[in-house]
């Protein structure tokens, strides 16, 4: 381990580590003072930090105040999979793979997109692959749509001004009026299904997973083919599906593993 006055040590990427750092449970969002009495740097250090993260999508903002994004998780995929995700979420979702005999995924919102944070198929040739990382655009997605349906007026109106919606196979949504009137139908019954709108044959049922404060965090999925999961037998997915959510949003929030 080198010292810090060593001429190989980064000054400016330590800088940026006690900013990343200095996000937690207690402080979800921070303005750049906060930030520079948290970490010691000066107001001035934290907030070029604060912007070079927000440029770079590691951190979002409102102008005033800074939080982590999803994207931050990109940097420690592998670590997040195999130690803290792994410890609480893996479980839950393998063994409610196997109850339900689909993949079962676990997705969080960022930006225009959903990514994945933790997955688990059972064993099928045809499984549905949610890998963590994998990014999907939210609008046509059942993961996506449900966290959507879920946002206040002011987060879901800006998301609606920039939406780039696309048709990728003949049922998919393609206007926002029909999108609109999608989401508005997911909040009232609870959860979100997609059938065959990304790719024919693929059927996604999903719902939120809510902190303490009943904000979506986070989505549940269950994904496979349509032979097998559909609009005829999707209460027999339901119960599963709104458990697993419960008992997630129950643990993540204690865990910090969601910021």
């Amino acid at each position: 381990m080198i010292s810090k006055d060593s001429k190989d040590f980064i000054g400016s990427i330590a800088r940026c580590m006690k900013v990343i750092t200095a996000f937690d449970a207690e402080d979800v969002e921070m303005s750049p003072a906060d930030v520079a009495a948290k970490t010691g740097l000066t107001r001035a250090t934290a907030r070029r930090v604060l912007l070079t993260l927000t440029s770079l999508g590691y951190v979002a903002s409102d102008g005033k105040w800074f939080r982590l994004s999803p994207k931050m998780l990109d940097l420690g995929f592998s670590y997040l999979a195999s130690m803290q995700i792994g410890d609480v979420v893996q479980p839950i979702i393998n063994a409610a793979s196997k109850k339900v005999g689909e993949t079962c995924a676990i997705s969080v919102l960022d930006g225009q997109d959903i990514v994945s944070i933790a997955h688990s198929s059972f064993d099928r040739f045809d499984q549905v692959t949610f890998y963590p990382g994998t990014h999907m655009p939210a609008c046509i997605s059942a993961a996506g749509r449900v966290m959507l349906a879920h946002q206040d007026t002011e987060k879901l109106d800006a998301y609606l001004g920039n939406v780039r919606l696309k048709r990728y196979t003949p049922k998919s949504i393609a206007t926002r009026a029909d999108l609109i009137k999608e989401l508005e139908l997911v909040k009232r019954q609870g959860y979100a299904r997609v059938d065959g709108e990304l790719e024919v044959g693929l059927y996604t049922l999903a719902a939120p997973i809510f902190n303490v404060d009943k904000h979506p965090i986070a989505a549940v999925t269950f994904g496979g083919n349509v032979a097998r999961i559909n609009d005829r037998n999707i209460d027999n997915y339901l119960p599963e599906l709104f458990n697993v959510a419960q008992r997630i949003g129950q643990l993540l929030p204690d865990k910090h593993l969601i910021y």
